[in-house]
């Protein structure tokens, strides 16, 4: 195997993800299909002509017969009482607005009675529903999910009246989205969406998968069936981000940022969605950031759409290394303000001896009214580290530029999202690999975490055990924040690590500590790479 084709494999975790997506496709091309499962895609078994996830469906839990019983979820191929249910008489009960059951196993109220909040009472409080002799938040409360009558399935839950999973991640080589339980980190089902999805989003009670076919494809929220409706976007969609009615997508190597309109507005509720056709959504503007920009990254600050820049680390990086502002006053007109924030470059990246790096900016947040930047800080010449991991934090205001060390266990910053008034920081890492493209080594890939004053408070580097069993080896990417948890993508073997913060602590609740529990294997292959494309949380 040529120099070449080792440097080209590298940049699966190294150089911009639309090149990653790139030489992942070309890897599934040569792998051909998989051995087993193929009829249906990975992970997946063919029960009675319909594809299911035996590991986590609740009508086919383990087996292609078994369902699980009221108030239970799969897990593991296991079924077992829901979140916020026990175990009473052999069957799960919510003892919080069970009448049978009210605040303990067997306490049962009286005639005309209802019970809520584990107690029994006259009558419902204001604010809430009576559904039988129960008294329960239609908004929130997953065995009654929008109407008495809606039980959330699965291990999804309530979200204003749309029964949907907390955290939705997007797998990109097994062309499938699968959903998370916050809290629980119980895994729903894998289902297939689209063409190696790459981000997702919610907008109403529809899920928005941008994918790798050029294609933004709906699904009902509630299940991930797919809708009709698929418009096109420009090449390597690499990020979505919805402010209803607008979407908007940014084209890494068309080097542009899209906006689409929704057209249809919410209908009756039809098969689980208010868009039986889909939103019905229309591109109306166009913004073009220039040849070789490369765009990554978005963040909303006020009226003002910041992007990142990567450049094209195969042709001129000097288009890159920048972040622009969009001014989004009007979305059906923005305008792209210029000059273009340009990060500094040379001894202000702190090169390591030999290299010349690039700040090569990735993610983007705002947090306290100010932009943050995660560097891959990268050399061209070798797609690997050229320096340590930097955080950059702009002043939208000044347009001042202070890069932030990340400490000695982060290399190649990527990701970033604020935890309270805290930043988390995931580190890919610099991998290695050998002539067969085997991946052999990824040195300091990590999560980090920066406080109010922005210095490293803490930070947990994400290692393989030492001793004992096999161990895929670990890169840390896109992550989503619900509360203090972050639930933190793999670029290589498909899992979500889990992470809590409280106060300046960083945690592992799920992860490679064999003192923690594994982590949720949310993209997981039989063989070969598997890169979770994108995590996101759903509000």
């Amino acid at each position: 195997m040529s120099s070449t084709s080792s440097t080209q494999t590298q940049r699966e975790h190294l150089a911009p993800r639309w090149l990653a997506m790139m030489v992942a496709a070309l890897g599934l091309l040569l792998e051909g299909c998989p051995q087993t499962g193929a009829d249906c895609g990975e992970g997946l078994t063919s029960c009675f002509d319909q594809c299911v996830d035996l590991s986590s469906s609740t009508t086919h839990c383990g087996s292609c017969t078994r369902i699980c019983g009221q108030g239970q979820v799969c897990s593991e191929g296991t079924c077992q009482c829901q979140q916020d249910a026990r175990l009473c008489a052999g069957a799960c009960a919510v003892v919080a607005s069970d009448p049978r059951n009210c605040g303990a196993c067997g306490l049962i109220c009286g005639q005309g009675q209802v019970c809520e909040s584990g107690q029994c009472k006259v009558s419902c409080s204001q604010g809430l529903a009576r559904c039988g002799d129960s008294c329960v938040d239609l908004a929130k409360d997953p065995g009654h999910c929008g109407t008495c009558e809606t039980a959330c399935g699965d291990a999804q839950s309530c979200h204003s009246g749309v029964c949907t999973y907390d955290v939705v991640a997007a797998c990109f080589n097994t062309g499938q989205v699968v959903g998370i339980q916050a809290g629980t980190t119980l895994k729903g089902p894998n289902r297939p969406v689209g063409d190696r999805p790459q981000s997702v989003a919610r907008m109403q009670d529809v899920l928005l998968v941008l994918d790798a076919a050029k294609k933004l494809r709906e699904a009902r929220l509630v299940d991930y069936a797919t809708l009709p409706a698929a418009p096109a976007t420009d090449d390597a969609p690499n990020q979505v981000l919805v402010e209803d009615p607008y979407v908007y997508v940014l084209n890494s190597t068309s080097n542009t940022l899209l906006v689409f309109q929704r057209k249809i507005e919410l209908g009756a509720l039809t098969e689980g969605t208010r868009f039986p056709q889909g939103l019905g959504l229309e591109p109306v503007a166009r913004v073009d950031f220039g040849a070789n920009t490369n765009p990554f990254g978005m963040a909303r600050l006020g009226t003002d759409l910041w992007v990142t820049l990567y450049g094209n680390l195969g042709g001129d990086v000097s288009a890159g290394g920048k972040v622009a502002r969009v001014n989004l006053a009007d979305p059906l007109h923005p305008q792209l303000m210029t000059p273009y924030i340009q990060l500094p470059g040379g001894e202000a990246l702190q090169p390591f001896q030999g290299s010349s790096p690039i700040p090569s900016p990735s993610g983007i947040a705002a947090l306290r009214g100010q932009l943050y930047v995660a560097l891959n800080n990268l050399d061209p010449n070798t797609y690997g580290s050229g320096g340590p991991g930097l955080v950059a934090r702009i002043n939208p205001q000044t347009q001042e530029v202070k890069y932030l060390p990340l400490g000695d266990n982060c290399l190649n910053p990527g990701w970033l999202a604020p935890v309270g008034n805290k930043l988390l920081v995931s580190c890919a890492g610099q991998a290695t690999y050998d002539a067969s493209f085997n991946l052999v080594a990824v040195e300091k890939t990590s999560m980090v975490l920066l406080d109010e004053q922005d210095v490293v408070a803490s930070d947990r580097l994400i290692v393989c055990p030492q001793s004992g069993g096999t161990c895929a080896l670990p890169s840390a990417g896109r992550f989503a924040v619900v509360g203090n948890r972050a639930y933190v993508g793999d670029n290589n073997a498909g899992r979500i690590f889990v992470f809590e913060v409280a106060g300046s602590a960083l945690t592992e609740v799920r992860g490679l500590d064999p003192a923690t529990q594994p982590p949720i294997p949310a993209c997981q292959r039989e063989a070969g790479f598997s890169l979770v494309g994108d995590v996101v949380a759903i509000p």
